[in-house]
């Protein structure tokens, strides 16, 4: 984090903090700033471009750290949003039964975020299990691909370009030179991912059969 000299050493520690939970009121309390003015400090500091720098320099530091990218981000959520549940489990003649942990590929097991297991006084166990939101995934997939259109209200044109133009600058060009928007490009690389999803969960069926 070099250069940024102009910086005080409080709103240095801002930055520092701010990406630990990525909340401007939390950060300027960390930072030293009293709570009567937190928030109006918080986001004060963060709106002043030396500061969003620091902050942006610091952020791609910890995402080179720990290989971080947005592929890797989309990919993730891709598992969520297009997961089938039903091959979390195998039918017996007990009926539907969760597999075993070792026997779920990494698709799969993106799909669970929590599994419980209780045991009644009469020894009989019972399994719970709590997957992560398949409609929080599909979600931010679409805020990724613009489809929003800045009115809150959900878009599913995949010509849209004029809408995603207006977020972020993301299209780079409002579909004047005739190439792939970055929408487009994000839907294609979803697709695939979901394709890829698909296809390794056919895989390991036909391996369990």
């Amino acid at each position: 984090m070099a250069g940024h000299r102009r910086l005080t050493a409080m709103q240095r520690r801002f930055a520092e903090e701010y990406i630990v939970d990525l909340n401007a009121t939390q950060a300027a309390l960390r930072a030293g700033y009293s709570a009567g003015c937190a928030k109006t400090h918080g986001h004060k500091v963060l709106r002043r471009p030396d500061v969003a720098a620091l902050i942006a320099e610091a952020k791609a530091m910890r995402a080179a750290r720990v290989g971080l990218t947005a592929d890797r981000v989309v990919s993730e959520l891709a598992k969520v949003a297009f997961g089938d549940p039903r091959r979390l489990f195998s039918l017996g003649a007990k009926g539907a039964t969760l597999r075993a942990p070792k026997e779920l590929t990494d698709a799969e097991a993106a799909l669970i975020s929590e599994i419980t297991e209780t045991t009644s006084a009469s020894g009989a166990g019972t399994k719970r299990i709590k997957l992560h939101c398949k409609m929080a995934a599909l979600m931010a997939l679409a805020k990724h691909l613009g489809m929003f259109a800045g009115t809150g209200k959900l878009t599913l044109g995949q010509n849209d370009d004029n809408a995603e133009s207006g977020q972020d600058g993301q299209d780079g060009g409002g579909g004047g030179g005739g190439g792939e928007s970055a929408r487009d490009a994000l839907a294609r690389r979803i697709a695939g991912i979901a394709e890829r999803l698909e296809a390794d969960a056919a895989a390991g069926a036909s391996k369990r059969g």
